[in-house]
């Protein structure tokens, strides 16, 4: 399975230029749509136009599943842009995209998730809750992730404005195989 996992891809993305160059590319937004602050996802857009992609932005909360399905087979990459890890991981599950996604992945497409997108690849999503506040109408009964990985990505580790959240979550979840990144690392 091809994934890479950061915590901000316009700071890191440079690193699988190849992966990018000239290649058509899901843009998945959704995890940002709730948010007050979105430089990030201009930032992920400005470097995929540098690197020559081909963007097809798409908000899996409000598509259709025939034109996600369109867009995702259509794409090299499918990547998701930070945002709050539970309204993704909902409308994913919701909209039956979570299966897309995989079969995705197992055909050979690589996967770029960016903080939130990152951490939903986990088994569970539970132990952001401190730094992503879990929408009131969240409509799942657990916090299962993809569980793509066996890991558990913790995005802007000891950057601000999240240092103290971070700290947190590596003390309280000491149990978990957390993988602590900062904005300028990825996971490959």
């Amino acid at each position: 399975m091809k994934l890479f996992l950061c915590s901000h891809f316009s700071s890191v993305g440079s690193l699988i230029k190849e992966e990018i160059e000239n290649k058509k590319v899901a843009f998945i937004p959704t995890a940002s749509l709730r948010e007050g602050y979105t430089g990030y996802v201009g930032s992920a857009r400005k470097l995929f136009k540098k690197l020559g992609a081909i963007v097809t932005e798409i908000d899996i909360s409000t598509e259709a599943y025939s034109t996600i399905q369109s867009v995702f087979e259509e794409a090299d990459v499918i990547y998701f842009t930070g945002g709050n890890s539970f309204f993704l991981m909902d409308q994913l599950r919701k909209t039956g995209t979570d299966g897309l996604l995989k079969k995705e992945l197992a055909n050979g497409k690589l996967m770029i998730g960016e903080s939130a997108g990152a951490i939903i690849c986990a088994p569970s999503i539970q132990y952001i809750e401190q730094m992503d506040e879990k929408p009131e109408d969240y409509s799942q009964e657990d916090d299962a992730g993809l569980d793509l990985i066996d890991f558990y990505v913790l995005p802007h580790y000891l950057t601000a404005p999240f240092k103290k959240v971070t700290e947190k979550i590596m003390t309280e979840f000491s149990d978990l195989n957390l993988c602590p990144i900062n904005n300028r690392q990825g996971i490959v």
